[in-house]
């Protein structure tokens, strides 16, 4: 009953959030049917969070309660100044559309709240579970900003951390333990990403059916892997490399799909379609980011509107705008920075093909860089260094196997405006053969789509009625061919080597084509549709469907086998919303020793723990409690900072902590990181010599003794 109560705090937070900012986003938004109402609860945790962060970045006040409290008054008292003089057309606001949007979000939630149950441990293995958490647990332990990195004592934080910073302001505005928020954070991302995605849909359209769709189409369907696996089982063979799974029935199938086989489809990289990462609720920071990129959408299509409107917007208007813009264009950054470019780009482009105002779009992408100086000047880029070239490139079948509902669907749109404004075939035809020859000598694939995306998208969007919302569909077409080729050239060079160097470059920019090809393909279904006649359009719809049925026996398949806990690596301890109560069944002592800590430990001081091994059941203290530690998941760091000295180093010094029985030697290392409490658990005990383990007694303090976990703390002078 406890967490009912929790889950009921969390939701109305988000709701009360919303509503302070509808008059703000109203204003902005005033083009929209909706008024923006859909994003409303995203652009108001944008503000709150970037209130909150500026706040304790500037050391105005330290981060907590009271500085939440300051950053949620002020942003209900400028939502309601600056859109006050929207407050009397609210009531004009389509009703039945805002119930419909309040109904997906809430339906959404409790759906999610529910399959997070099934699985709510956050857990080490095939996920960073334990470095997610451990951020957000540090940053609710801290006071300004940067936050402290749990896993590398003495730093902050090298790494994007917005996503973690609004789940801990949610739950500490809620009242809610982050052992339960953060199963509950990931409930409301999918719910967000679905409400804002169905707003969009409507928006473009006016239509309800179709802002369904496009919250279907981004957030629901997945790869037609499903389809092959489905039909290996029916026919007990392998197809397309998919081995058939041993089941007694479709029950029992569905139970123990295998959903990861397809997130290999790319050679060298690792793939998720959104509803599969939003699902994993594994809180990285891409899959933060994909309702926020969809709320960033949605206000461009709201600027992109008012523009082409006959109403005259004031000079103050276009200040207000563009500050609100510029904050959720820089917030993409402090929660997901390799999405910054990719908005940064899109902003641009629309300004020179959306005709939208320059001045506006200029002052749009300045401020998001000055406003988030702080962040900026705090963070390092770790191993990344600079753009390496493509060798070994994504295959044309692969492509297709992700995409093939919207390419199906695309090809088609484009199809018929050929029909309608036929491509000057005397230009058509050498450009067709240029791509051909290039694709094939190149054995670069992909461009048989790319290149014609592309230019298809520059010419109908030249031809396009300049109001209509054809040109922002095709604009976002373009985007997505241009972030398909990218990844095709090129990779982010990080600190993953061959033959995994596209490892990121493909998980974290998949999901915008994701993103922008699903948008346009909801709009596209509606106009080709209406643009169909007779037996063609008969033929049409039954592939279409075929297509989304095929599209969604991933996605369900992947529900089932998630929650039912078939796999030996994940519900350990179902029915649940706390993540942690797993660790008690696995090991009682360090679980009543992470209670203790979490309850009598305040601040950030130094905590020791043996150094952590990449998704193994480590660096499990720090991460559970926010607490930092000499050195914790190496690789990690190495990603972050790109010094594998200084993780080596770490590492030896932790190593010599324990081992050592000279007194000085242990006293001198542990001041050097500023060490306060040593924890001592199964891990420790099997890592390092018992005499080593000993001599803590002799200059420290028990401070905590259980189940065979012993935590000595420095002893006062």
């Amino acid at each position: 009953m406890m967490q009912v109560g929790y889950v009921i705090c969390w939701w109305l937070i988000v709701e009360v959030i919303g509503w302070l900012s509808f008059p703000l986003v109203s204003r902005v938004c005033s083009s929209l049917a909706d008024r923006g109402y859909a994003i409303s609860k995203l652009v108001g945790i944008v503000l709150l969070t970037f209130l909150c962060w500026l706040i304790s970045s500037l050391h105005l006040l330290p981060f907590g309660y009271i500085s939440l409290l300051t950053s949620l008054i002020l942003l209900g008292a400028i939502s309601l100044f600056l859109g006050r003089k929207q407050l009397s057309s609210l009531v004009r606001v389509n009703r039945k559309s805002i119930l419909i949007t309040e109904l997906i979000f809430t339906a959404s939630f409790l759906i999610f709240v529910i399959v997070q149950m099934q699985n709510p441990d956050i857990y080490f293995a095939y996920s960073e579970h334990y470095m997610n958490f451990g951020f957000t647990q540090s940053i609710l332990r801290g006071d300004y900003f940067p936050p402290a990195d749990p896993w590398f004592a003495g730093e902050s934080i090298s790494y994007y951390y917005g996503g973690h910073l609004l789940i801990a302001n949610l739950s500490l505005l809620s009242h809610v333990p982050a052992a339960i928020s953060y199963n509950l954070a990931g409930a409301t991302f999918i719910a967000l990403a679905m409400t804002a995605s169905y707003g969009l849909g409507y928006n473009i359209t006016r239509r309800k059916l179709y802002g369904l769709v496009t919250a279907i189409f981004v957030c629901f369907v997945g790869y037609i892997s499903g389809a092959f696996q489905f039909i290996g089982y029916i026919f007990n063979s392998t197809v397309l490399g998919y081995s058939p799974i041993e089941a007694s029935s479709i029950i029992d199938w569905m139970r123990s799909f295998d959903f990861w086989t397809a997130n290999h489809i790319i050679p060298g990289a690792l793939n998720f379609y959104p509803y599969q990462g939003l699902l994993k609720a594994d809180l990285n920071a891409w899959l933060i980011a994909i309702p926020f990129q969809i709320m960033f959408i949605t206000l461009i299509f709201a600027l992109f509107k008012k523009s082409s409107s006959t109403g005259i917007q004031t000079r103050w208007g276009w200040l207000i705008d563009v500050f609100i813009l510029g904050i959720c264009l820089g917030f993409l950054s402090l929660v997901h920075t390799w999405d910054y470019p990719v908005y940064v780009i899109l902003t641009l482009g629309a300004a020179l093909l959306l005709k939208l105002n320059r001045k506006a779009i200029v002052g749009i992408v300045t401020l998001s860089v000055l406003l988030y100086i702080p962040y900026y000047l705090s963070r390092g880029y770790g191993a990344i260094d600079g753009l390496g070239l493509v060798t070994e490139r994504t295959s044309l079948a692969g492509f297709l196997e992700i995409f093939a509902l919207f390419s199906f669907v695309l090809v088609s749109f484009f199809a018929v405006l050929g029909r309608e404004r036929p491509f000057p075939w005397k230009l058509g035809v050498p450009i067709a053969v240029a791509i051909l020859l290039a694709a094939l000598l190149l054995k670069f694939h992909l461009l048989l789509i790319a290149i014609p995306v592309i230019l298809l998208s520059l010419y109908y969007i030249h031809k396009a009625n300049p109001e209509g919302e054809r040109r922002f569909i095709l604009f976002l077409i373009l985007i997505g061919g241009l972030l398909m080729l990218f990844c095709d050239l090129f990779y982010i060079n990080d600190s993953f080597g061959p033959p995994f160097e596209r490892f990121n470059t493909i998980l974290k920019l998949y999901f915008g084509i994701w993103i922008f090809f699903g948008i346009a393909a909801a709009y596209a279904v509606l106009s080709l549709l209406h643009g169909l006649k007779g037996k063609i359009k008969i033929a049409w719809f039954s592939v279409l469907l075929l297509l989304i049925l095929a599209a969604s026996i991933h996605p369900i398949a992947a529900t089932t086998s998630w929650t039912s806990g078939r796999h030996t690596f994940f519900g350990i301890n179902s029915g649940t919303l706390d993540g942690t109560a797993y660790i008690e069944s696995i090991n009682k002592g360090d679980y009543e020793a992470i209670q203790w800590i979490n309850e009598e430990i305040e601040g950030l001081p130094v905590i020791l723990e043996a150094p952590g091994i990449p998704y193994k059941y480590s660096s499990h203290i720090s991460a559970m409690t926010g607490l930092p530690t000499v050195i914790g998941w190496p690789n990690h760091e190495l990603m972050w900072r790109g010094d594998w000295v200084a993780v080596e180093e770490r590492t030896r010094d932790v190593d010599t902590i324990y081992n050592t029985v000279d007194h000085s030697e242990a006293i001198d290392l542990m001041r050097k990181y500023d060490v306060e409490y040593v924890y001592i658990g199964a891990l420790e005990r099997a890592r390092y010599e018992t005499g080593g383990l000993l001599k803590f007694g002799d200059f420290m303090d028990v401070a905590f003794e259980d189940e065979g976990v012993i935590i000595y703390q420095v002893r006062e002078e």
